[in-house]
């Protein structure tokens, strides 16, 4: 069952993107006094009564884009109007009517389209006594609201309703399976590899901005889709830039924070590495951070086709493509430590190719970072493990490990029960993570390993288990495996 879908127009900078956030509840879209900031079709299913609705912000009409982006975001605005049910037509109060106005309810009067006008800045009651003058639109008098304030949101919701059959509109928002998250540096090629998905999924080959410009894309951009059934949201992010960029730059900030953002919402996230370009500064603080988060990752190197064609000139002739993978695979896990553990993809996305298998990639880690052993399953791992090595302390007294459990999935957490969780330094609780991945059927995906010291038992007598250890294997890691 598909939504309705409402879009709102309108010149630059009259409170697109807050109106769209105070109608949704939460900040989607960037907010800025900065004409422009919003380039693509930014898109949240909204609840008008019983039913749903998805409602669209678009980039400012007629705004001259300083990045010779301006056919682009024309375009989007229009791909909004042609597929919108009803406009929300957005006039600024306080500025008056404009010619930008009347060029806009021309064309809108012109092909047709259900309007719903609506002043924004309309503060109070005052301010109210100006909204005749937009009547001169030929599109009645419009609502008056104030966006940042949540002045009047209600009769805009009443005038959604009143002019939208929701009779066939879903009544409720099934969450999605999966969420994933594409990160990368500036012109790695995220916009194009979601376009690619886009067009595999819901024919829209043209669903984000796509330019050879550098932080094209400034907002989070959720795209859903369906997959055997099932529901997925692949989030478009900024590019991230060097850090003195970020510190220097409000929009490269809020987008930097804004891709932050997508990482802790992802359930998955695929890293683009331009294949072209060395390994830098931005891809090393994406790695960190996707790490911090125990978030599953995919490494998807871009442009192979271009990378086989440099590797090939340079050195003067054919290249083996398997050789060439297992080089750069070899160089990312020198250079992206954090997240040796994660799978490693090559493809072109502005030809499609190998779009599907990164798709299937991400449900396949999804799968595994969600999987949850039994305590006896578990405990004989572990068992193997301290079998094969078993931690030491620099006082020579004895670490003694009782127990393993795992207390949560995405990411599988692990917990150690041990007589003292100083005696598991570093070293050791990673040589326990890497072996715990190679034993364990979540090969590909962080472990969330936490150390606890034992807690004592109830009193003598009392009947109840009390964890022991002995010399050798520990005890009571033969009773959780059942040996």
């Amino acid at each position: 069952m598909s939504m309705p879908l409402v879009a709102i127009v309108g010149r630059p900078n009259v409170g697109k993107s807050s109106l769209l956030n105070s109608l949704a509840g939460r900040r989607i879209s960037i907010v800025q006094d900065t004409p422009g900031v919003t380039r693509d079709r930014i898109s949240v299913p909204l609840r008008i009564g019983d039913r749903f609705v998805e409602i669209v912000d678009t980039g400012g009409w007629g705004f001259v884009d300083p990045d010779q982006l301006t056919d682009h975001i024309q375009q989007q605005i229009e791909l909004a109007v042609s597929q919108a049910d009803l406009v929300l037509f957005l006039v600024d109060c306080q500025a008056g009517l404009t010619g930008g106005d009347e060029q806009i309810a021309a064309m809108l009067r012109q092909r047709g389209i259900k309007t719903l006008l609506v002043a924004n800045k309309a503060d109070g009651p005052t301010a109210d006594a100006s909204l005749g003058d937009f009547a001169r639109l030929g599109l009645g008098t419009p609502i008056g609201v104030s966006a940042l304030r949540e002045r009047n949101l209600d009769q805009v919701l009443s005038g959604i309703r009143q002019n939208l059959d929701l009779s066939t509109a879903p009544s409720e928002m099934l969450p999605p399976q999966m969420m994933v998250a594409i990160v990368g540096k500036r012109n790695a090629g995220k916009s194009t590899l979601v376009n690619a998905i886009a067009q595999l999924y819901e024919g829209d080959p043209q669903r984000v901005i796509v330019s050879e410009i550098p932080g094209t894309t400034r907002d989070s951009v959720d795209v859903r889709f369906e997959k055997d059934g099932k529901t997925l949201i692949v989030i478009d992010t900024a590019g991230v830039r060097k850090k003195k960029h970020i510190a220097t730059n409000d929009i490269a900030f809020y987008s930097f924070h804004r891709a932050q953002r997508s990482i802790r919402r992802a359930d998955v996230v695929i890293m683009l590495i331009d294949g072209l370009e060395p390994v830098s500064e931005p891809d090393k603080k994406l790695a960190q951070y996707i790490s911090q988060q125990f978030k599953p990752v995919i490494l998807v190197v871009n442009k192979w086709d271009l990378t086989r064609e440099q590797a090939a000139q340079k050195h003067k002739g054919a290249i083996d493509d398997a050789r060439l993978m297992e080089q750069f695979g070899a160089y990312l896990d020198e250079e992206l430590r954090q997240v040796d553990y994660a799978p490693l993809l090559f493809l072109t996305a502005k030809d499609g190719r190998n779009v599907q298998a990164a798709i299937d990639e991400a449900q396949h880690l999804f799968k595994q970072a969600n999987t949850r052993l039994s305590t006896g399953q578990l405990n004989r791992v572990v068992r193997q493990i301290l079998e094969e090595k078993r931690p030491s302390t620099t006082s020579g007294r004895k670490a003694r490990v009782y127990y393993a459990t795992q207390i949560d999935v995405a990411p599988p957490t692990i917990v150690l029960f041990v007589n003292n969780p100083k005696f598991m330094d570093e070293p050791y609780r990673r040589f326990m993570i890497n072996r715990l991945r190679e034993l364990l059927p979540y090969p590909e995906v962080p472990i969330r390993l936490v150390i606890r010291a034992r807690t004592r038992g109830p009193a003598k007598g009392s009947g109840e288990h009390t964890a022991r250890s002995v010399e050798g294997v520990d005890e009571n890691i033969d009773e959780a495996t059942g040996s």
